[in-house]
């Protein structure tokens, strides 16, 4: 593993968990578990830590993508880990496709599209605020130390939007989704998969609604829900908050039925559900 440098990110934690994300420079640094010297850090190895002037331990990591996305600057409200990463995979993201992004905000899905297309492929990202855009910008330079070459920023409406080359797959993170889904319709291959993250029930109905008249097919909606636990040599119980709902995931596939001809909806998981159900006492 290859030691820190000046210039790099760096996650200092505690050894209760508390954390905070510092760049390597010749600058001094203060919590309420006393100071160190960010120079210090450089020339030392992951994992290793620093004692702070109050005699605390701040170990030394490398920032994980989560851990970036919940300390960079933002005005709008994240996707959350727990959100991001079902999408990445519900959306099926490969090195080398060709990827719509349209509501950028603070940048956090681009940054995990971004990460999973390993470099290759193409990500244009359509906003429609100016300054949630240079935002987004900021924050993905500063990630990767600069913008990557595979990404494009676009300040237009959506609505209004049009691309000369089809895509395989669109993500959509906006107040009101179904609008948009005429104009992706045309913008996504036949086969591509089209993810959207909406917060309330009544934007996934109206949501849906558009996606059957407009050549979508396999809908399905879900949402994720997590629950830490406490774990230690006295007792295992989850913790008494956890991040329960942030927003309902829509994934549509575009198929060719004819424009205005509704489309049935994804799989049924009723009770005539063909797929094997888990033993009652597993339930």
């Amino acid at each position: 593993m290859s030691k820190f440098e000046f210039g790099e990110w760096v996650l200092l934690t505690s050894q209760k968990g508390k954390k905070w994300l510092v760049r390597v420079e010749e600058a001094p640094y203060s919590s309420h578990l006393g100071g160190i010297n960010l120079g210090d850090i450089a020339g030392r190895e992951e994992g290793d830590w620093l004692v702070t002037s109050k005699g605390a331990k701040l170990m030394l990591f490398r920032p994980a993508l989560q851990d970036y996305i919940f300390n960079m600057k933002r005005r709008t409200q994240i996707i959350y880990p727990k959100d991001l990463s079902a999408m990445i995979f519900s959306g099926d993201i490969y090195p080398g496709c060709v990827i719509l992004e349209t509501g950028i905000g603070s940048g956090a899905l681009a940054l995990a599209l971004l990460r999973a297309m390993c470099g290759r492929g193409r990500l244009i990202s359509v906003e429609k605020r100016a300054e949630f855009a240079l935002e987004a910008r900021e924050n993905i330079s500063r990630f990767f130390g600069g913008m990557p070459e595979n990404h494009e920023i676009i300040v237009a409406d959506i609505e209004g939007f049009h691309l000369s080359c089809q895509v395989d797959r669109v993500f959509v993170d906006l107040p009101e989704p179904w609008r948009a889904v005429e104009s992706l319709c045309g913008m996504l291959r036949m086969g591509g998969l089209l993810v959207s993250l909406s917060p309330n029930v009544g934007q996934v109905q109206l949501t849906q609604r558009q996606l059957k008249v407009n050549g979508f097919g396999d809908i399905v909606h879900f949402e994720l829900l997590r629950r830490d636990w406490k774990v230690d040599q006295l007792r295992a119980r989850p913790f008494d908050r956890m991040v329960a709902h942030t927003g309902f995931i829509t994934v549509a596939k575009r198929v060719s039925a004819e424009r205005g001809e509704p489309l049935e909806n994804g799989p049924d998981y009723g009770e005539d559900s063909e797929i094997e159900k888990a033993p009652e006492e597993l339930i």
